[in-house]
């Protein structure tokens, strides 16, 4: 019986088989790379445009929009696959989905053809979800960047902070407010690499997930057209935030591939290392450390894979998807330390992967809304 089979969800032969797909991509284009990668920081462009050209950089765009089509529960058995390998690459695929499904959803036609079509068919790269500002972090309605009309179209000024694959990126969702529809109206906006006054910032120098050039972003007048409104003017904040319940549940599915490969590394450790004349696994202590792991790992993926079935059925997910995103981040944290400390002294050491994923896994508790935002939409939810 398959891993997913245990669980006892319905997954389609076609989810299944873009699983199997991403983990092969996974195994034979990310692992090799990875440690020299997160080593040197570098960029995975040879990585991210073949996924590109697959469709994996806008996987729900529909198959007349030129995209693969992918369902909730697809995508996000995708990302979880792409995790255990590039938990870097996997977090800009993340990114750009989250761009990719709000132009699915909110560009007319014309934007279609300009936009979304060449997104689909990989000619983007990656895209960028620009929102977070050195002022607006979870407090996302306190951006300040600002955009006014012009005679041509509009112009954009401000900075914005952690955007994930930016320094790769070619199409960028940006979120600006507009002054002249209100004091609480905010715009998002198609912006391209290369437009004149739009300039790259430092590239973040972090704890993990070091090659998913994340990076500042400077916008100093920049002129772009009427067309680049993505949506209705003032309606930004409400686009962004009704694509994050979705991106919650990626965020899951990253997690649980992080810890997954965790697993995997801290269980064959445990059969091979000899202390004290037997192996690690043979004590009790460490059994009962890997049974913990296995059981709060299927927990995560049981609310990971009924959220995702619950968006696939229209179903509004609100207080679910951050049920999903809170398990599943705090049981990477806590199943990547249990692997590392199985492993002991060599844990601490960068020779040994787990090293890498222990600090991957630390901002899943982060990204999407921390921990603390995901308790309070739960408990207003119940409330």
């Amino acid at each position: 019986m398959t891993q997913l089979d245990r669980m006892g969800f319905p997954i389609p032969d076609d989810a299944r088989e873009l699983r199997e797909m991403m983990l092969r991509f996974g195994a034979e284009e990310c692992a090799p790379g990875a440690a020299e990668r997160d080593r040197t920081h570098a960029f995975p462009a040879k990585q991210i445009d073949a996924l590109a050209r697959l469709g994996a950089m806008a996987m729900k765009t529909p198959e007349e929009d030129f995209g693969p089509g992918v369902s909730n529960l697809g995508y996000a058995l995708a990302i979880e696959a792409l995790a255990r390998h590039d938990a870097s690459i996997c977090v800009v695929t993340v990114a750009s989905n989250l761009a990719g499904a709000i132009l699915a959803q909110q560009c007319t036609s014309e934007q279609k053809r300009r936009y979304l079509h060449p997104a689909a068919k990989g000619e983007f790269g990656a895209l960028s979800f620009a929102l977070t500002e050195p002022g607006a972090g979870s407090d996302a309605a306190n951006i300040k960047t600002t955009a006014r009309r012009t005679a041509a179209g509009w112009s954009l000024t401000g900075t914005k902070q952690w955007i994930t694959g930016a320094s790769n990126a070619k199409l960028f969702l940006v979120f600006a407010r507009i002054p002249d529809e209100g004091d609480r109206a905010i715009g998002c906006f198609a912006v391209e690499a290369g437009t004149p006054g739009f300039s790259l910032g430092r590239i973040e120098d972090k704890m993990g997930l070091t090659s998913s050039g994340t990076a500042m972003l400077h916008f100093d007048g920049v002129e772009i057209p009427e067309h680049a409104l993505i949506g209705a003017p003032g309606a930004g904040l409400k686009v962004a935030l009704s694509a994050i319940a979705p991106s919650r549940v990626a965020i899951a599915a990253e997690s649980i591939g992080i810890a997954e490969r965790a697993f995997e590394l801290g269980r064959d450790y445990a059969r091979e290392r000899q202390a004290f004349g037997q192996p690690l696994a043979g004590f009790q202590n460490t059994r009962f450390i890997l049974a913990d792991a296995r059981t709060q790992l299927d927990q995560a993926w049981l609310l990971m894979l009924r959220a995702a079935t619950m968006l696939d059925q229209g179903v509004p997910i609100r207080a679910e998807a951050s049920m999903a995103k809170l398990a599943a981040s705090e049981t990477c944290g806590r199943v990547v330390d249990a692997m590392l400390q199985l492993h002991g002294g060599n844990g601490y050491a960068r020779d040994y992967e787990i090293e890498r994923l222990y600090r991957d896994a630390r901002v899943m508790r982060i990204f999407e809304g921390t921990s603390e935002v995901q308790r309070d939409v739960i408990a207003r939810d119940i409330l």
